[in-house]
């Protein structure tokens, strides 16, 4: 009977959790476009009122999150890979910012792409060692669909920065190729992790935090478009999706930070009670 009460209690706080989390997204995406309808420097202003907030609670929560995890196994190991990833783009965000509101246009290269790219590595190593756990339920069927949905979403974004950057600097076309060569290097364990979710296997929300790195693969790539014909500009109606990514992102470490008091002992128990 205890059980049953626990049980409804979290559905009743997950259910919660995500109306919240559709209004957040609706709350931000709809001021953003808002914003653009009073002009750019309106949207600009918009935009860094709502990125301040998303990323630093992102930073903390995955803070809180990893300091009760401790180093306990691979669900301990893969939060202490994501806040350094948190941290780091963390980092990257306020470079922009500075570069932003000094400059006034978006400067690229500069020393935040050195914090972003060092992001990506951090970010996968937390999928993987998250799924861990799960490899029985991985199929060789996914994996293989996870790998060419990939590679085929890496062609158009590779074939752009390679025409527009014939007589761009050396460094400056490896950095603009390297990050949709993350992105799609992300979207593996991604795309395997909603397809676990399909499957029965995991949470929803943990499943959304997938779903915000296909977000962040799209955004980049419009982020692309945008910068090659030079009309991108802070606040863009791009970055709607930029912010999506960092509000879900902070969603899903906040539910784990709740699964984590219902299930101290097995992070892994009873997911499906949690759907």
């Amino acid at each position: 009977m205890q059980y049953n009460i626990i049980v409804l209690q979290n559905n009743l706080q997950h259910s919660n959790l995500k109306k919240i989390l559709f209004f957040t997204i609706v709350f931000t995406g709809l001021a953003l476009v808002v914003a653009n309808l009073f002009g750019k420097d309106t949207a600009t202003t918009v935009s860094l009122l709502l990125y301040v907030p998303v990323t630093l609670s992102l930073v903390i929560l995955s803070i809180i999150l990893s300091k009760r995890f401790g180093m306990k196994g691979d669900h301990g190991t893969a939060w202490i890979l994501f806040s350094i990833f948190a941290i780091l783009w963390f980092i990257a965000e306020r470079i922009s910012l500075y570069y932003n509101l000094k400059l006034g246009e978006e400067l690229f290269p500069s020393e935040a792409d050195a914090f972003w790219l060092a992001g990506y590595p951090f970010l996968f190593a937390f999928m993987m060692f998250y799924l861990r756990p799960m490899k029985n339920s991985i199929t060789k069927k996914m994996i293989f669909l996870a790998m060419a949905i990939s590679v085929v979403l890496l062609i158009p974004p590779l074939y752009i920065v390679s025409y527009e950057s014939m007589d761009v600097d050396l460094s400056e076309t490896a950095i603009a190729i390297a990050y949709p060569i993350g992105d799609a290097i992300l979207l593996i364990p991604a795309i395997i992790g909603i397809a676990l979710f399909l499957g029965g296997k995991v949470n929803f929300l943990w499943t959304l935090m997938c779903i915000a790195i296909v977000f962040e693969t799209i955004a980049d790539t419009g982020f692309l478009l945008a910068t090659i014909d030079d009309s991108y500009y802070e606040g863009h109606p791009v970055d709607i999706l930029f912010i999506w990514y960092y509000v879900i992102f902070s969603f899903g470490v906040y539910h784990h930070i709740t699964l984590f008091k219902d299930h101290r002992k097995d992070p892994y128990k009873n997911v499906q009670e949690l759907r």
